[in-house]
């Protein structure tokens, strides 16, 4: 890369402002380091409140032999100011162009920053894909919970893909990249070299074959190349060092906040939601390890948020709160679900700075929520609705999704009601209810079921919308239908859909869309049947399709399934007996 470019004194300006606002910020010097660029493809602001991020961050810069800096996506002003002066995207830490360093390492959490993706690559002046970038520019790879579900949509953009969690890959990866990087002499022989290591993913080793528009096949082109991806998985959360925000700074949606991973996958088994399998089984980190961790981090602040899948069934969540309480602090939870909710909880809750509680009741009918598996009544929510109101907590968030497999127009009417009931409890109070269309996701027992029609969520969203017009203290929010069928697109879509995604970067989604080949239908709205291959088939997580697919019909007939009882069962393939 020419070192000879010329960096905007504004831009780089605002880096050295936003490094003055944080503590704990890592500084090295390059030296005969490794140097790595971790990527975030969304703003700073939302980058740095994502607990993965900062863990990757400081596992990388724990080594010494390596340097890590980081990078986001600027904001849209700053992006006009990169293009007027044409200086290059560069990290945050030295103001180094991205495309001087050995590895670019993006952290990918939601497919709707796909087009972020190639944003950045077009202001760093990187190549988007793959193929056209040799030796001499960096590695570009990308981990994260949006790719390990299914890296395909992306799969001509990235050298490789780091499938599955990050603890034990990170020190073996760069071991390895360290060694291959000096005994390579392409490209292609580095990605070689790199494959051995378990949880690699090169697409450039892999080809697609289709039977008209359908996978008809999946392969390896060499030999030594594994047919499969293990996705990585660590056994014991307490084999390793707390994942902790280490960067505290303002500029964050959880503002100067320590946030603790105190647990790790949920066991719960709702049907649509792709964390609660793909990080199975649960697991949690001890009471001791953790309260160490808190007295550490209020060191620094006293704001304390709590990070899992699962926070709220976490085994000693409220000796954890009331210890934390005792020291000052300040408690958030990631998610509470309304099962376990009881008085003494909310008091903590609340002692602990809690002004609104986000529930996710998620369908409106009992019927629809034993299809999602979600197994709670109506009595049950509406006590604990009571619970909360007698504890003095007045704003009260609601998620709910539409367009869920086997929904009836009674469903949607069943949310206005429950929300209805749930306003007659916490009178005098303020809900938001946020409501979204159902998402099919990879590794979930709905990755066989298709994106509801527009037309008929549109109509869904105008029942809710006239059932809670002029309620007062009822605010209404929804995610963009066409946003809906975009992310449905991006999560479920083959290698073809790169194609698409880049198309939409330069002429819009209207106009890829009406070029696109197979139609964007073809994978949004279709179901598919258990034959089917899958773009994300390749990838072992550990649960048996076949699972998956028993519980998908379970779910048709409206039948529920108890949570998973760790380490005893077999039912899904993740535990070993």
């Amino acid at each position: 890369f020419n070192k000879e470019v010329f960096i905007s004194w504004r831009l780089k300006k605002k880096a050295l402002e936003c490094l003055s606002r944080e503590r704990g910020t890592v500084y090295k010097e390059r030296g005969g380091r490794l140097s790595v660029c971790l990527a975030y493809p969304n703003l700073y602001s939302l980058g740095m409140s994502n607990l993965g991020f900062q863990v990757v961050y400081h596992l990388l810069n724990s080594r010494d032999d390596v340097v890590c800096e980081r990078v986001f996506l600027p904001s849209k002003e700053d992006i006009v100011e990169f293009k007027r002066t044409n200086t290059p995207l560069f990290s945050l830490e030295s103001q180094r162009p991205i495309p001087d360093f050995d590895i670019i390492a993006f952290s990918i959490s939601f497919e709707e920053d796909y087009l972020n993706i190639l944003r950045m690559f077009d202001i760093a002046g990187l190549p988007f894909l793959s193929r056209e970038r040799d030796k001499k520019q960096p590695l570009v790879m990308a981990g994260g919970v949006a790719p390990s579900l299914n890296p395909e949509p992306i799969a001509d953009f990235f050298d490789l893909f780091a499938i599955g969690e990050a603890e034990e890959f990170i020190p073996e990866f760069m071991d390895a990249f360290k060694e291959a990087h000096n005994k390579a002499k392409t490209k292609e022989d580095l990605l070689y070299m790199l494959s051995k290591i378990e949880g690699v993913y090169a697409p450039v080793f892999y080809k697609v074959s289709y039977e008209g528009n359908i996978i008809k096949e999946f392969s390896p082109v060499i030999e030594g190349i594994n047919a499969r991806i293990k996705s990585r998985k660590i056994k014991k959360l307490d084999d390793f060092p707390i994942p902790a925000a280490r960067i505290l700074t303002r500029d964050t949606t959880f503002s100067n906040t320590h946030l603790l991973e105190i647990s790790r996958g949920c066991g719960r088994g709702c049907r649509f939601c792709a964390a609660g399998f793909i990080y199975l089984p649960p697991r949690e980190r001890s009471l001791k390890t953790i309260m160490d961790n808190i007295s550490k981090g209020m060191e620094d602040t006293k704001k304390i948020g709590l990070v899992g899948s699962a926070v709220s069934e976490y085994t000693d969540l409220k000796p954890l709160c009331r210890t934390a309480l005792q020291k000052g602090g300040e408690i958030t939870l990631s998610s509470l679900r309304l099962d376990v909710l009881d008085e003494e909880l909310l008091k903590l809750l609340k002692e602990g700075g809690y002004k609104t509680i986000t529930i996710a009741p998620e369908a409106g009918s009992e019927r629809l929520r034993d299809v999602i598996n979600k197994r709670i009544s109506e009595k049950e929510i509406l006590e604990s609705i009571a619970l909360i109101s007698r504890a003095g907590i007045q704003k009260l968030k609601l998620y709910f999704i539409i367009g869920l497999p086997t929904e009836t127009i009674e469903d949607i009417e069943a949310i206005v009601n429950l929300v209805l009931k749930i306003k007659t409890v916490m009178q005098g109070s303020l809900i938001t209810l946020s409501v979204n269309p159902f998402i099919p996701k990879p590794v979930t027992p709905f990755q066989w079921r298709g994106y509801e029609d527009i037309k008929s969520l549109k109509n869904k969203i105008g029942i809710i919308k006239n059932g809670l017009k002029n309620k007062k203290g009822i605010k209404l929010s929804f995610l963009s239908l066409r946003e809906g069928y975009i992310q449905t697109l991006l999560s479920v879509g083959d290698r073809r859909v790169g194609k698409i995604l880049a198309s939409a970067y330069t002429k819009g989604w209207k106009e890829a869309f009406k070029n696109a080949e197979p139609s964007p239908d073809f994978y949004v709205n279709r179901p598919k049947d258990f034959s089917e291959s899958l773009p994300w088939d390749f990838i072992d997580t550990g649960i048996k399709k076949e699972y998956l697919w028993k519980e998908c019909k379970r779910a048709l007939k409206g039948k529920t399934t108890p949570p998973c009882d760790v380490g005893r069962c077999a039912r899904c393939g993740v535990c070993i007996v």
